[in-house]
């Protein structure tokens, strides 16, 4: 990350965090958990209608994984999301430290449905119309302290990894 990140300086842009990054950092660190591609070679949770980042075996939930490398991050949805659990991860100091949140909310929870973007529209109705949510996870779950306490579950450097 640390290297690729300089390739977005060419272009006059951020690089976007590769997924590998931040699911593998997610599979890496919390127990019992493992990207889709392990998963899916072993028992993957039947009933599933849509791609998933990470699965925890132990507690049986599908794991959704985002990332940010800017402090007032912008995160985009599928436009039909399916998840048990969240994890965001945060590169915004952009020096190779990172904190990992958890996120206690689920794709179908109120929490997460209910959110409104500027227009007033929530994401269930963005999502009933085939468009993807984007909102700012620090700003409707992190600050809010809603899932989570506000505090990183991790924080690390990908220098000492």
């Amino acid at each position: 990350w640390l290297a690729y990140k300089k390739a977005g300086a060419k272009y006059y842009q951020r690089a976007n965090l590769p997924e590998s990054l931040t699911e593998g950092l997610v599979a890496k660190l919390i127990d019992n958990t493992y990207r889709k591609v392990k998963i899916l070679k072993t028992k993957a949770k039947s009933g599933v209608k849509t791609k998933f980042d990470c699965y925890n075996d132990e507690m049986d939930k599908i794991i959704e994984v985002k990332g940010c490398s800017v402090p007032n991050d912008l995160t985009s949805w599928s436009p039909k999301p399916f998840f048990d659990l969240f994890y965001f991860l945060d590169f915004s100091s952009l020096d190779g430290k990172y904190k990992i949140y958890e996120i206690n909310v689920s794709s179908d929870s109120e929490e997460f449905l209910g959110i409104k973007n500027k227009n007033g529209t929530s994401n269930l109705d963005l999502m009933k119309a085939s468009r993807r949510p984007r909102f700012s996870v620090y700003e409707h779950f992190i600050n809010k302290k809603i899932g989570c306490d506000g505090t990183p579950l991790i924080s690390g450097d990908l220098n000492t990894l």
